[in-house]
Order: structure tokens, then sequence, then C-alpha cells
């Protein structure tokens, strides 16, 4: 005996629609966590090029060159920055004004950067203060040396480390995501 008339009831189709909306907001979330993840890795990995280019740089022009860290404080958080410098007679300035690779530049924002020089367990980031004319606490010699040293992009919800970039006194590079050291 067949009914006729069978179908979904109202309660059934809602469940499923339920359902199917729980899945693509997962699978949502996965994509979107995993595209911030990419950039952040290539900030990290961009960020190393960057110090070994310019401690050939340093090397070439045989003058010393820094990276400054500074901190913005916005309504959103904290954005980090990042200063080229050159140090001159006078003190330490812009290396070279209208050249791209030594623009400042910002970090991925939503997370904190914790700054590790060797000698020093933790390094304050200090708030941005330009008219100051600051000191790098990161050197690259013109001798090919650079100031030991690590930064950790850090997740300030979980205090987890996320991507550690760690260098030593003449600059090879260790990128590490999670902070493991391999």
């Amino acid at each position: 005996m067949t009914k006729l008339g069978s179908g979904f009831s109202f309660v059934e189709l809602l469940v499923t629609v339920f359902i199917i909306v729980m899945l693509t907001g997962l699978v949502t979330l996965g994509v979107g966590s995993g595209a911030i993840s990419v950039r952040l890795e290539d900030e990290v990995r961009n960020l190393a090029s960057l110090i070994s280019f310019v401690a050939s740089e340093a090397e070439l022009t045989a003058q010393n060159h820094g990276l400054f860290l500074c901190g913005l404080i916005k309504k959103s958080g904290i954005e980090y920055r990042g200063l080229w410098l050159r140090h001159y007679k006078e003190g330490w300035a812009n290396p070279r004004p209208g050249v791209e690779v030594f623009e400042s530049f910002s970090f991925e924002k939503d997370y904190e950067l914790i700054l590790f020089v060797e000698g020093q367990r933790e390094v304050e980031v200090p708030a941005c203060r330009l008219d100051l004319n600051p000191t790098p606490q990161i050197v690259l010699s013109a001798n090919g040396e650079i100031t030991p040293g690590a930064i950790q992009w850090v997740d300030p919800l979980t205090d987890n480390v996320l991507y550690r970039l760690e260098w030593d006194l003449i600059g090879r590079m260790v990128f590490s995501p999670q902070g493991e050291v391999a």
C-alpha cells in the first residue's frame, strides 16, 4: 500500500537547511583562516628577505643600517610598523628617501609582535615617535653582522605563537610556524 502525498515535513526541511547552513559556515571559516595564515606567512618570509637585502646593502655601502620596530595605538588595537634606518654622522635617519625597499611598512593587524634581542629576554616595542630620531633595535652592520634575535607573531586572544623568525650574528634565518624549532 502506498501513501499519497508523502514527502518531507516542514520540520525535516528546516533541520536539513540548518545542517547545510552550519556546514557552509564551517567551510567558510576554515577557508578564511587559511587566507589569514597565508598572508601572515608571506609577511614573515617577506621580512626575512628584507632583512637579508638590507644586510647586503649595509655591506655594499659600508654603512650600518637598522630596523626600528614600533607600534601605533589605534582604536582597533596596536598597529606595528617597521622603519629602516641608516647610520650617519648625525645619527640614524632614513637610508634613501624615495627608494621603495627602504619605505616604512606595516605588519598584519590582529597580532602582537614580540621582539627578542640576544642578551635580553624580551624587548619592548615602543610607540612610534619619529620626531625623536629613534635608534634601531636590530642593527645590520657594514661588516656583515646582524644583531642576533627573533620576532614572534602572537595571537593576543590565546597567547599562542603563530610564527617565529629567528636570525643569528651572520644573518642565517630560521622560519618556524607556531614557534617550533625544527
